[in-house]
C-alpha cells in the first residue's frame, strides 16, 4: 500500500543513502491517535470509540551509511493476523490488542523480503536500532538471528506496553547509556564514530522512547519512532491516549520544536503517509530564512 521512499545524500561529504519502507499497515482506533484527555480519561474515551483510522504505515528506515547498514527499527510481519497471535501474552492483552487495532500485512510486506527487493541481502544490515519495545517495531527481529540490536538503557530497564513473550528467544539487545547533551536533548548516543548517527531520548509514549537523529549536509532528519502519530500532532501540540507520560512528551514537543528553529529539521513519525513527501521535497518542520543556515554555515 505504501511503496518504499529511496533518498541519495551526503554526511560530511560521504554518501548516504536512506530508505524508508512500510512493513504493512495498522488502523487505530481515532481517540487513540488524537486522544481528548490525558490519563485513565484518554484510555477510556478511546476504549469506548467504535471509529477507526484510515490505514497507516508502519515504517522502518534503512540508512546504509559508510561505517554500515542500520535498521531502525523492524516493523510488523503476517503473522499478526493470526487470530491468536496476541494470546501467549494473557486474555486481557489479547482482547486489547484485538479490539483496538487492525493490521493487513502480508509475507511480501515483512522487511527481509523488502530489503531484498531493494538490493539489500539482510545479512548486510550491521546494526539494528530500536526505538523502543512495541511488538509494531520488534516483531520483525526474527529476521536477523545474530544481528546486534541496540536500544536505550532506559526503554530496557523500564519497557512499557511491551510484549515479551513475542520477542526471539535469542533476544539479547545491547543497552546502550544515552548520557551525552546534544543541543536541546539532554541525552544522545552516537551510534557511528563520527557521531553523524544519534539515539536520541524522545520520552513520553514510553519511558525510554528514543528517535534516530540523522546529520546530513543538506540538514538533520529525526526518525521519530512513536513520539506523535503524524507531524500535524506536533506542530498543534496534539498527543495520542496511550502516552506513559503525557509531561514527558510535551517536554520531547518542546524540545524537538526548539532545535528544529535552529536546524532545518525533517521529523519522520512511524506512522506518518506523509513522511515520504516531506523527504523527499525536503519540507522541514519549520522554514527557516536562507540567511540564518548561511550563517550557521559558516
Amino acid at each position: 500500500m505504501y511503496a518504499p521512499t529511496t533518498i541519495e545524500l551526503t554526511t560530511r561529504g560521504r554518501p548516504l543513502r536512506l530508505h524508508l519502507i512500510s512493513t504493512g499497515v495498522v488502523s487505530v482506533k481515532r481517540r487513540y491517535r488524537d486522544a481528548r484527555g490525558r490519563g485513565l480519561g484518554a484510555l477510556l474515551d478511546f476504549m469506548w470509540d467504535n471509529r477507526f483510522t484510515e490505514w497507516l504505515p508502519i515504517w522502518v528506515m534503512v540508512i546504509e551509511h559508510p561505517d554500515g547498514t542500520f535498521l531502525i527499527d523492524t516493523g510488523e510481519v503476517a503473522a499478526v493476523m493470526d487470530p491468536d497471535y496476541f494470546r501467549s501474552s494473557g486474555a486481557l492483552v489479547h482482547w486489547f490488542d484485538r479490539s483496538q487495532f487492525r493490521f493487513d500485512v502480508r509475507r511480501e510486506d515483512e522487511i527481509d523480503v523488502q530489503l531484498t527487493n531493494i538490493g539489500i541481502p539482510p545479512s548486510q544490515v550491521k546494526t539494528i536500532v530500536l526505538t523502543h519495545l512495541h511488538f509494531d517495531h520488534t516483531d520483525g527481529l526474527s529476521h536477523f538471528p545474530g544481528t546486534r540490536v541496540l536500544l536505550g538503557d532506559l526503554e530496557w530497564k523500564k519497557p512499557y506496553g511491551a510484549l515479551k513473550r513475542l520477542w526471539p528467544q535469542d533476544f539479547h539487545p545491547v543497552a546502550v547509556p544515552l548520557d551525552c547533551p546534544y543541543e536541546m536533548f539532554e541525552r544522545t548516543y552516537a551510534l557511528t564514530g563520527s557521531e553523524d548517527l544519534l539515539l536520541v531520548h524522545t520520552p513520553g509514549h514510553t519511558w525510554g522512547h528514543a528517535s534516530v537523529l540523522i546529520k546530513t549536509d543538506l540538514g538533520p532528519i529525526l526518525f521519530a519512532g512513536d513520539v506523535c502519530y503524524s507531524q500535524d500532532q506536533l506542530l498543534t501540540d496534539k498527543y495520542t491516549g496511550a502516552n506513559a507520560s503525557h509531561r514527558l512528551a510535551n517536554d520531547t514537543y518542546e524540545r524537538i520544536k526548539a532545535f528544529a528553529r535552529h536546524e532545518p529539521l525533517i521529523v519522520l513519525p512511524s506512522h506518518d503517509p506523509e513522511a515520504p513527501k516531506r523527504l523527499l521535497d525536503w519540507e522541514p518542520l519549520y522554514n527557516l530564512p536562507s540567511e540564518g543556515l548561511a550563517e550557521r554555515e559558516d
